[in-house]
């Protein structure tokens, strides 16, 4: 069976979309630029594909570009993508492009469009449903799993005039470590194959690197739309839970409140991540999912013309790695320079924070995955099973649970205290508008790694929204090892060995930015400032 549904997902690549053997056979690392010399793609493919979601939609609106063309393009794009790194489990390139014919004869016979995004393209993450498309969650027993029913923000962006082209990768179990399973194989990341992809939402990070879609929809509980985000050089924001509706997905543990998942865009600018929070939240999800606050999502709001930015470097878990050290020290010498203020944030007992949350995340002791897995006989993935072999682990009782939600309860309270006191740090006497911090210790790592998951996993902890910036790429001859550091720990050792600068060279390396819990806008209007100013990005 496993055969037969990859066999079925290839032969929807058009013979025209394939690649010659030259690019399949060839063991290069860095696949990022074959998209543009591989001959399948046209000038006006490569001028569209390079667009941002905004800049897409005002030339499709101003009749620059048609749906269909735009969509066309993507089309290709995503093929050579797959063929590359490995990050599709849908493909619908005949229903999308009569989608956006049908949108052309619309605009063309009525001058109006359908929505506010008439004709973008959009991928969507595996288990998001989309009525009719497979959610597999990367199991073999669901791999022809196909929902009768959109999930709340897949309507809303179908409302609002968007073409679903494509479902992408995530792991099986779900686990925000690597894209990998048996079901569909392992994606790769496409600035260096040897490096992952990140996960959980790690298809959507190869696809949207690899300019293979505009806009990616992913979902994050660990880390697992900030995490692929940055190892593909892409923005996205992990919201507060309960801003965007995170109601019609497929999940193989239903019913977790401590810490929960949350769902956005993956893309390639601020304003496009600001673009699909405000349109999915006018469709007004809270009508149809009682756990969406009801709670407009507002025009980029008035920030200080002075930011005040907290610097975390070091957990005092483990020990970022060179290339992310130097893009922390860019970023606060380039702030400090633009007239903002950069202050010291000491960590706040974050290796606590795992200890709460690693329960949390495994309240019953991972049954539900194991049961999942026994009916077809699939093994764990590799760095997975590391995780879920703590010898520790098992189910909690209901006192237990209730000692964890307590503790989480507490630390919340401290944490906000401790973030509050910044305001003792800072020349305006109140607190960091924003934190700036890694969102891992690594640039991406090697397959099959257990990375320590702390720098994503901490905000999903506090529930503190965070938002990913590109910042460059690791360079082999400034990124060395520092050979004088001397590692606090075990994994802070290993992780520090791991680090190889030819390994890494060219890979993405980003930032996290994260704001206090409902204070979305107000952060992604900080990473605008940021980002402008660490990068020139198109904010």
């Amino acid at each position: 069976m496993l055969k037969q549904t990859q066999e079925a997902l290839a032969a929807k690549i058009p013979a025209a979309w394939r690649l010659p053997q030259q690019f399949l056979d060839s063991q290069q690392k860095d696949v990022s630029g074959i998209p543009a010399v591989c001959g399948i793609l046209s000038e006006d493919d490569l001028v569209i594909t390079a667009a941002d979601a905004t800049e897409l939609l005002h030339q499709i609106h101003t009749g620059v570009w048609t749906a269909e063309q735009v969509c066309l393009a993507f089309c290709k794009r995503a093929a050579i993508a797959q063929q590359l790194v490995n990050c599709l489990t849908e493909i619908c390139f005949d229903e999308a492009l009569q989608l956006a014919r049908e949108l052309d004869r619309h605009y063309q016979a009525t001058g109006q469009l359908r929505g506010p995004l008439h004709g973008l393209p959009v991928s969507i993450k595996d288990h998001v449903n989309v009525a009719g498309l497979r959610s597999t969650l990367g199991y073999c027993r669901w791999a022809d799993n196909r929902p009768s029913e959109d999930a709340v923000l897949v309507q809303a962006l179908k409302q609002a005039g968007v073409v679903i082209f494509v479902k992408t990768t995530m792991p099986v179990t779900g686990m925000a470590i690597e894209t990998v399973s048996q079901l569909w194989g392992r994606t790769k990341c496409g600035f260096n194959r040897a490096l992952v992809s990140g996960g959980s939402s790690g298809g959507e990070g190869a696809l949207v690197g690899m300019y293979g879609s505009p806009i990616g929809i992913g979902t994050d509980i660990a880390g697992s739309i900030r995490v692929p985000c940055a190892f593909n050089g892409l923005y996205g924001i992990r919201p507060s839970t309960r801003r965007l509706s995170y109601e019609g997905i497929t999940s193989n543990v239903s019913g977790g409140r401590a810490i929960a998942a949350a769902i956005g865009p993956m893309c390639h600018s601020i304003r496009d991540v600001e673009l699909i929070c405000q349109v999915v939240t006018k469709a007004n999800p809270w009508y149809q999912d009682p756990n969406v606050v009801q709670k407009p999502w507002l025009p980029r709001p008035a920030i200080p013309t002075k930011l005040s930015i907290g610097l975390l470097k070091f957990d005092q878990v483990v020990m970022p790695h060179p290339p992310i050290l130097r893009a922390l020290d860019d970023a606060a010498t380039k702030l400090k320079a633009a007239g903002h203020e950069v202050v010291e944030f000491t960590p706040y007992q974050h290796q606590r924070a795992w200890d709460i949350a690693y329960p949390l995340y495994y309240a019953t002791g991972g049954k539900e995955m194991q049961a999942h897995l026994d009916v077809t006989g699939e093994p764990w993935p590799k760095a997975a099973a590391k995780l879920s072999a703590n010898p520790d682990l098992r189910e909690q009782s209901a006192s237990e649970l209730y000692a964890l939600h307590n503790a989480q309860d507490t630390y919340k309270k401290e944490y906000l205290k401790h973030w509050n006191a910044t305001a003792k740090l800072t020349s305006t006497a109140r607190p960091i508008d924003a934190l700036l911090c890694p969102i891992n210790p690594c640039a991406s790592y090697p397959h099959d790694f257990l990375t320590w998951w702390g720098y994503a996993a901490q905000w999903n902890l506090l529930d503190y929204p965070g938002v990913i910036i590109p910042v460059g790429f690791v360079d082999k001859d400034r990124d060395v090892k520092d050979t004088s550091y001397k590692p606090t720990s075990a994994m802070d050792k290993e992780h520090y060995e791991l680090y190889d600068p030819d390994l890494w060279h060219n890979a993405p390396i980003s930032l996290q930015l994260v704001g206090r819990q409902f204070e979305d806008e107000r952060l992604l209007a900080v990473s605008a400032v940021v980002d402008e100013v660490v990068s020139g990005g198109n904010a």
